[in-house]
């Protein structure tokens, strides 16, 4: 999309849409490949079913823990398609949004559709403002989450 609000990606990665979906849906998966390296994903909550828990703890060096509000799935359809926001909290509750420079609330759309030799990937980050969305890309959206779906590939494609 091109709007000011999304910033979004497509990648082919050569691991089923089954495994992609494993890494994002399984805890110790998602501990292996959700930061870009040198960062850590040290916890991961999921209950990945409309309503469930998206939660996530960062430790990214020289700057600390990140640790936000847990966030909301909203649509879970196995190997297919996975919709969470941090806008919501579990169970559809609103979250209080920090105003800090790295506090804005999103919404995260990750596609998969089977390829020859693997799948498609899209992921998909709806922001609230055009200012929130600059921000997010200025942060290193695409470096970020680019490496991190590097790293989800080849683990993936190693199960």
């Amino acid at each position: 999309m091109s709007d000011d609000l999304t910033l979004s990606f497509t990648r082919t990665l050569s691991a089923s849409p089954a495994n992609i979906w494993r890494c994002w849906t399984e805890p110790a998966l998602i501990k292996q490949w959700f930061a870009p390296a040198p960062v850590q994903t040290t916890e991961v909550e999921i209950d990945p079913v409309p309503g469930g828990t998206f939660r996530t703890v960062m430790v990214v060096p020289d700057y600390g823990t990140m640790a936000g509000d847990a966030g909301c799935i909203l649509v879970a359809e196995t190997a297919r398609r996975l919709v969470w926001t941090n806008a919501l909290g579990p169970g559809f509750h609103p979250n209080k949004i920090g105003d800090g420079p790295m506090d804005f609330a999103f919404t995260a759309e990750i596609l998969l559709a089977p390829a020859p030799g693997g799948c498609t990937y899209t992921a998909t980050v709806t922001h609230a403002s055009a200012q929130t969305a600059q921000a997010h890309k200025d942060m290193g959206f695409y470096d970020g989450w680019g490496t991190a779906t590097t790293q989800l590939g080849a683990l993936a494609s190693s199960l």
